[in-house]
């Protein structure tokens, strides 16, 4: 095993040999995997805006280790971070039963592949977080391969949290094991229904008269309708940023803007500004439609209303023969609407 320092350095930025190699290499396909959280020392993993970002706690190092634990397993990981700190790591395991790696990029563009051997029965995974665009979680299973996608981690655990329970996860507790992501994802989730509770059409008339009176000629109106949107918290920003910037003053813009940048922090995700940023994803309500709970499918169907502008021919309390139909056809709607998040157009 070696290590490679950066520079002065004193310290391996990597585990040492007895943490690292020979307590990992026990994975078996479908089997136990490796911790690298241990191993990891100087890289912190966190999930922010949906997506997982991986920083460095110092610029510009390199380190690697390279094992060979018995014939045929072999193991590598290697570590380094640029000069902004954007951590890349790069792990591969290989074994008679299978082959792990772990690919992440300058901080943000992420990749898990766990294929077995061609005589193993386990699944095959592959898990694609690029830089930009839509997150990818593929699983072949016995000749059946199943796909989840979304912009966001908290789309692919919302949308099938089972497959993700079963297959992502694991992988993503490789690299930081006190992840409670499902957890996270089922908050959101109850967060999101709470904001969708309070589209009743007084809170609507309530709030767009406020908006209003942020154009006041008088100050002391501007103020008290500023001090009251802000009172109601999460609940009221889904709203306020579907709202058409162009159809408001530069005064509206301002305290808008203002109420909703107190909203964001920008630290590692919680359930409450998640919820407020998956508001208005469309296909994300639709997943909603087919959860076991009707008061779920009823809040969801009255969410979609909203967002696409008009009724939807869907009805909650029927049977799910007939649910299945009418979903077949608002998904087609939903699918042609050329709305999108913040155009103001709902």
């Amino acid at each position: 095993m070696r290590c490679l320092l950066r520079g002065v350095v004193g310290a391996c930025v990597l585990a040492s040999s007895a943490v690292a190699f020979g307590q990992a290499g026990q994975s078996g396909a479908g089997g136990a995997l490796p911790n690298l959280s241990g191993r990891l020392v100087v890289v912190h993993f966190s999930v922010v805006a949906g997506r997982i970002q991986a920083a460095a706690d110092q610029p510009g190092f390199e380190s690697e280790q390279t094992s060979t634990i018995e014939p045929g397993h072999h193991e590598t990981l290697s570590v380094s971070a640029n000069n902004d700190q954007e951590a890349s790591v790069r792990y591969k395991l290989t074994t008679g039963d299978e082959e792990l790696s772990v690919d992440v990029s300058e901080g943000y563009d992420v990749s898990f592949s766990r294929h077995p051997a061609k005589q193993a029965h386990a699944a095959q995974v592959d898990f694609r977080q690029p830089r930009t665009g839509p997150i990818t979680l593929t699983v072949v299973h016995d000749g059946v391969t199943r796909e989840v996608h979304g912009d966001t981690v908290w789309n692919l655990l919302l949308s099938d949290p089972e497959l993700c329970r079963q297959h992502l996860l694991p992988l993503l507790e490789m690299l930081r094991s006190d992840w409670r992501l499902i957890e996270t994802a089922q908050a959101i989730e109850s967060q999101m229904l709470r904001i969708a509770g309070a589209y009743q059409p007084e809170n609507l008339r309530r709030w767009s008269a406020l908006v209003a009176n942020l154009a006041s000629d008088r100050f002391i109106d501007r103020q008290k309708a500023e001090r009251e949107l802000r009172s109601d918290g999460t609940i009221v920003i889904p709203y306020l940023q579907s709202l058409n910037l162009h159809q408001l003053d530069l005064e509206q813009r301002s305290r808008i803007g203002d109420i909703v940048d107190a909203q964001a922090d920008g630290a590692e995700d919680a359930p409450e500004q998640e919820a407020c940023r998956l508001m208005d994803d469309r296909p994300l309500w639709e997943v909603f439609l087919s959860r076991p709970q009707e008061s779920t499918r009823r809040m969801a169907a009255r969410q979609l209303a909203f967002l696409l502008g008009g009724s939807i021919d869907f009805d909650p309390g029927a049977a799910e023969s007939v649910r299945k139909v009418q979903l077949e056809a608002l998904r087609k709607r939903i699918e042609s609407s050329a709305a999108k998040p913040g155009d103001g157009s709902k």
